[in-house]
């Protein structure tokens, strides 16, 4: 166990210092930003979506080693999936972290969830996925 949390902390780190879709320039057709004032973290998610497809997608902003990191995985995940893809990701993860329920059959989420101990750091790695769905409400 403590190594498959070592491995997702470093799935984290990797993440954060080189986050996949960070200033990236897009030709964007849809955007949401949020923020957290408890910790600082304000993250701007910009799509371009096509058919109800994402076809790119990129975020800006300014957070946290795990915002950053969480912003990153959606990235990465997010790019060629429908749009639904994104909303069912989203509460798969929200679930996972609050109610303690699996995953939706995706593991490259799982590094997030060794922020389920630290009951004010969920909203750090939840923020990037609100924005995201509220960007394509």
């Amino acid at each position: 166990m403590k190594e498959l949390q070592a491995l997702y902390r470093e799935a984290i780190r990797r993440h954060a210092a080189q986050p996949v879709g960070f200033r990236k320039p897009i030709e964007a057709t849809h955007a949401h930003e949020c923020s957290n004032p408890l910790c600082g973290d304000r993250v701007e998610i910009r799509m371009k979506l096509v058919s109800g497809m994402i076809e790119d997608i990129a975020f800006d902003g300014e957070a946290c080693t795990i915002c950053m990191a969480s912003a990153s995985l959606l990235c990465e995940q997010a790019t060629g999936q429908p749009a639904d893809r994104l909303r069912s990701l989203h509460e798969s993860l929200r679930a996972a972290l609050h109610d303690q329920a699996e995953l939706e059959d995706d593991d490259t989420l799982a590094p997030l969830l060794g922020v389920r101990p630290y009951p004010s750091r969920i909203r750090c790695a939840t923020l990037p996925w609100e924005a995201a769905v509220q960007a394509i409400l």
